[in-house]
């Protein structure tokens, strides 16, 4: 066990392993390629290599030809001894090989743990439910947006977060509009649209090289930012143009000049909170701006803080390109907006913006830009009252001011989906080491029983765990002991759906749930069973506003369910 302030591994969810769902990502990875079926294999080019092991040879293959010889002399016993010293070795060698291989079948996966139930091998076939029709209004593929630009691609996440958005909408009070970035394959020669979410019609489109805009847009605009120079030893961004564009027009209504080096854009409330990764690095620092001005209210450098050097990994799980930059880079930066729950008067009305990285969270008063804590924080939930972090043997739950609460001995929290976007808060739910949920009494920290199924699995010979996905008021686990729908009060489960093991973030439409990926299950929420199948479109498929997006490098498009 590692104690806690030294190196920690980075925490792992099911579906951060490559290809979806390998422990670690390559530098600079590219997004992981949509979910096909494999395509069949193709014959090898010559002399190159085609991924598989070679042919066999042709045999017999030629030999030379045999000169005649004399007849044998060996004595007529000599190929009898041989032959039964030959058996009699390989009967050994059949005991002792069998004997080895029931010991390693014997042996437990997991050292000094016990063995959890399974489901039977393979996993009993789900029903047979009709499919359900998917339309596809409309449709766009970069180059229909960037014809001057050869392999242009859709650039995610727009703002720069780890498990940000591939598109964004605009509060459609103010003005019905997505916004999305394109540039080429090294995320260079990047612009930024406007399309209309209704027809798919470009409605504008400007330059902007480097590009990060704000998830989220509101009366103010679009904010954005736009890299006017490059660091000439590392290819790194260090001087930016704001610009707070017309969600209408792209043009800019305010523009700043700011040095920095900039790597990730967030809304909360009314300011513009920019994350910087300074060279020389690990040096990670947060600035605030005026959201309406764009003036800067304040600046935060987390290099003096105790645990900064949790926020960094060597690793280098990044989402964006991050040319040159050597050795460490923040770990999966995300940002969330909490705090803004029944006792939010404890954060000045305005609640607090976290951002997560590594085994670190620091949250911030975004007006203020004043720290509260940065407290070694693995994985982060917000139930409204109380704000809870993984820690190396436990969980933690603090105030909204700061005030360690609870501690929770053994079970950890299960990692928490979030997109960024709204308000971050979600039911915490703890799990054993076997994936199993755990009743825990949050105020106390008193931990329970087991009150389901476990969920643990494994990929690429790695442990895999469950993973707490919400929507709306709902919060749903999801492993391989299925999907399950958790009471919203108590430790109990409401439903569970043992064919359903893998999902993205659940998606509700009316009073059914969309669960799972490129081919997802139609869910009747209320009893957790199967009334259909739909095929989805583009890598991921997400909730856009009111509407629901079918987005990737390569593709665009609304989705409709029938």
């Amino acid at each position: 066990m590692v104690e806690p302030g030294g190196a920690q591994p980075p925490e792992q969810r099911p579906d951060e392993w490559l290809p979806p769902g390998s422990s670690r990502q390559p530098a600079n990875p590219r997004p992981p390629e949509p979910r096909r079926p494999p395509e069949p294999r193709r014959p090898a080019e010559p002399g190159g290599i085609t991924g598989r092991w070679p042919d066999p040879p042709t045999w017999p293959a030629w030999q030379p030809p045999r000169t005649a010889s004399a007849p044998s002399r060996t004595p007529w016993y000599v190929p009898a001894v041989v032959i039964t010293v030959v058996v009699v070795l390989l009967i050994a060698f059949a005991v002792v090989a069998g004997r080895s291989v029931a010991g390693l079948l014997e042996r437990p996966r997991y050292v000094e743990r016990p063995e959890r139930p399974e489901f039977p091998s393979p996993r009993p076939t789900a029903p047979g439910v009709p499919e359900r029709p998917v339309t596809v209004p409309w449709r766009l593929e970069p180059a229909a947006l960037r014809p001057d630009l050869g392999g242009a691609e859709f650039v995610g996440p727009i703002d720069g977060d780890f498990s940000g958005p591939y598109v964004s909408a605009v509060d459609p009070k103010v003005a019905d509009v997505w916004v999305t970035l394109t540039g080429d394959r090294e995320e260079r020669s990047m612009a930024a649209h406007g399309i209309d979410p209704a027809t798919g019609q470009k409605l504008w489109d400007r330059p902007m090289e480097g590009g990060l805009c704000a998830a989220e847009a509101d009366r103010h605009g679009v904010a954005c930012a736009e890299l006017l120079d490059r660091d000439r030893d590392t290819g790194l961004g260090r001087k930016w143009r704001l610009h707070l564009l017309d969600p209408r027009t792209g043009e800019p209504r305010i523009s700043r000049d700011v040095d920095g080096w900039f790597s990730a854009l967030h809304r909360s409330g009314d300011t513009l909170v920019v994350l910087e990764q300074r060279e020389p690095y690990p040096h990670a620092a947060l600035r605030g701006f005026d959201l309406a001005t764009l003036k800067p209210l304040w600046e935060l450098d987390l290099s003096k803080v105790p645990g900064h050097e949790h926020l960094f990994s060597g690793n280098r799980i990044i989402a964006r390109k991050d040319p040159d930059r050597e050795g460490v880079v923040m770990d999966r930066p995300r940002f969330r907006d909490v705090g803004y729950g029944p006792k939010a008067d404890r954060t000045g009305g305005d609640g607090l913006v976290a951002l997560w990285a590594g085994q670190r969270t620091a949250f911030v008063q975004p007006r203020t830009g004043k720290l509260i804590m940065m407290p070694q924080c693995s994985r982060l939930v917000d139930d409204g009252h109380r704000l809870w972090c993984n820690e190396p043997d436990g969980a933690q739950s603090y105030s909204y001011a700061g005030k360690a609460l609870r501690r929770v001995s053994g079970p950890r929290l299960a990692f928490p989906g979030d997109d960024g976007v709204g308000v971050d808060r979600n039911r915490p739910i703890f799990i054993d080491h076997n994936g199993a949920p755990v009743a825990v009494d949050p105020d106390t920290g008193k931990v329970g029983k087991p009150y389901s199924v476990p969920g643990a699995g494994s990929a690429f010979g790695e442990t895999t765990m469950p993973g707490a996905e919400s929507v709306g008021e709902h919060t749903f686990l999801v492993g391989d002991g299925g999907a399950m729908l958790v009471h919203p009060e108590q430790d109990k489960i409401t439903w569970i759906n043992k064919y359903i093991t893998h999902t993205d973030t659940p998606i509700l439409i009316k009073d059914e749930l969309l669960l799972g990926s490129y081919r997802a299950d139609v869910v009747d929420l209320a009893t957790g069973e199967r009334r259909g199948t739909a095929k989805l479109e583009g890598l991921y498929t997400v909730a856009v506003g009111s509407r629901i997006a079918g987005v990737g490098p390569d593709l665009l498009c609304l989705q409709q369910f029938g």
